[in-house]
């Protein structure tokens, strides 16, 4: 909720939004609250008390945009953060560090620094293609990833390069970019991953694939580092997420990377497997093969 010079009051998903009408944030709406703003001023409803609020933690490893304030805590802050303590916890020798554009950028940052070692932008990213890991074809998803990411070649070429990425869901993305970084001359990639591996699917609203899609469900990270094909893999620790959180640790939710869900799924979901049609962008079913699954019952 934020409020304008003349008195109005404006509501949004992020806070950015309300820097760009010149409104100043006020506080947030909390869970299960009904916020009324009428002609007499504003009046708050608690339809439901939350004594342990459980936040999504990925507004802070990928969803928000860097210059918004969630749940009472910069995000920028946040990333830069956790790039630190990827530098403190998994350090290797290194001559640049890079960054998957857009959302690892300040992950890199917050690496570089702590590490003494230059930053540089060695993947330029088109700002034309979209979000490749929810494309329904991998041959779809692998062209995505060459359109839009595009290695610099003088920032790679015989350099060991660290670089860090938010998170990685199906691996198949990261095995591109490890290759990109090879071919354009890299000597040594060195991923470091800003979030602890993965191995649940949210249930509440985030569109993330099934369970056994996750490679981190899957795989040990030695096995993801060769599935991959970098040099080394370090993911964020949990239990230094959680230390860097503090006092507001509990009020997170963290399914995804422990399996453990607030409010247990208990819904039947059917998934269709599909026949991958190359890249004319066209996906068809199977009607032969199909998977059902029960969740959470």
């Amino acid at each position: 909720m934020g409020r304008r010079s003349n008195g109005s009051v404006v509501f949004a998903s992020e806070t950015c939004a309300l820097d760009l009408i010149e409104a100043s944030y006020v506080r947030e709406v909390y869970p299960g609250e009904i916020v009324v703003v009428d002609e007499t001023g504003v009046q708050s409803y608690s339809l439901v008390f939350h004594p342990e609020p459980k936040q999504c933690i990925f507004e802070h490893i990928y969803f928000s945009l860097p210059n918004s304030v969630v749940f009472g805590k910069s995000v920028y802050e946040s990333r830069r953060l956790f790039g630190e303590i990827l530098a403190t916890e998994n350090p290797v020798d290194c001559d640049v560090v890079i960054a998957v554009p857009d959302s690892g950028v300040v992950a890199a940052l917050g690496y570089a620094a702590k590490a003494g070692v230059p930053f540089q932008q060695g993947l330029i990213r088109s700002h034309y293609v979209g979000r490749t890991f929810i494309e329904p074809s991998q041959k779809i998803r692998d062209f995505g990833v060459k359109l839009k990411l595009s290695p610099v070649r003088a920032v790679l070429e015989g350099k060991r390069v660290v670089v860090v990425d938010d998170s990685i869901v199906r691996g198949t993305t990261s095995s591109k970019i490890v290759r990109l970084l090879k071919e354009a001359g890299a000597k040594e990639v060195h991923m470091r991953i800003a979030c602890p591996p993965i191995i649940g699917s949210c249930y509440y609203g985030v569109d993330t694939p099934s369970p056994d899609e996750l490679i981190s469900n899957r795989m040990s990270v030695d096995e993801i580092k060769e599935f991959i094909g970098c040099d080394s893999l370090a993911f964020l620790p949990m239990d230094s997420l959680k230390k860097l959180l503090g006092d507001d640790s509990s009020n997170f939710c963290y399914a995804c990377f422990t399996g453990n869900y607030p409010v247990e799924p208990n819904e039947l979901k059917v998934k269709k497997k599909v026949v991958d049609a190359g890249l004319n962008g066209s996906v068809q079913a199977n009607p032969n093969q199909k998977e059902v699954k029960i969740v959470g019952v």
